[in-house]
């Protein structure tokens, strides 16, 4: 019976939403709310990939992290691929920079898989609260290495209709990304 059931299911591709930005601006936060949103979901956290390295783990901010953070990448690909081709909706939050999504793109597009990619931005204040307000986590939260990340981000030359604002609420920014997503704006070929 179970094997029929199985069997019997015609899973519809589903799409590959990543949602990216500094740190403190509320990815994970978002990126459940906007998970939630759909029948059949997965949130996937680069984080949590991250902290399953045992031995050899690099400061993934440092320029020898290199190695280790395309295989993080590497596997979250894999991950959310494996379970959109299963029909479900699948977020991925984490530090992801547009030269690592147009390859995650491409693999998408050979799958018939879509690829949305959005990156949430707020100001480095809003972000360094917030991040304070949430304790210390996996990882000790330096303020050097924080400003840095948000420095990349604001050296990244992003199509705008890629981005939202995100120092509101988290659910006007899931509901700004879900719009985004919708209306198709946030897709991802393989020639971006």
């Amino acid at each position: 019976m179970a094997t029929e059931a199985v069997n019997s299911i015609d899973p519809t591709p589903g799409s590959v939403i990543i949602v990216s930005g500094r740190p403190g601006v509320g990815k994970t936060t978002v990126s459940r709310l906007v998970a939630a949103a759909f029948e059949r979901s997965v949130h996937l956290q680069a984080d949590d990939l991250m902290a399953s390295i045992v031995s050899g783990w690099v400061d993934p901010n440092l320029p020898e992290a290199a190695p280790q953070n395309e295989a993080i990448g590497g596997v979250l690909a894999v991950s959310a691929m494996s379970f959109a081709q299963d029909g479900y909706t699948t977020v991925v939050d984490g530090f992801l920079f547009p030269e690592g999504v147009a390859g995650l793109a491409a693999a998408c597009t050979s799958r018939s898989l879509s690829c949305h990619y959005v990156v949430l931005t707020a100001d480095l204040d809003t972000c360094w609260v917030r991040a304070r307000s949430r304790g210390e986590g996996r990882w000790p939260l330096e303020f050097s290495p924080f400003a840095a990340v948000h420095v990349r981000f604001d050296a990244i030359d992003l199509d705008r209709r890629h981005i939202v604002e995100a120092t509101g609420s988290p659910e006007a920014a899931r509901d700004a990304v879900l719009s985004a997503f919708r209306t198709g704006r946030l897709i991802v070929t393989e020639q971006a």
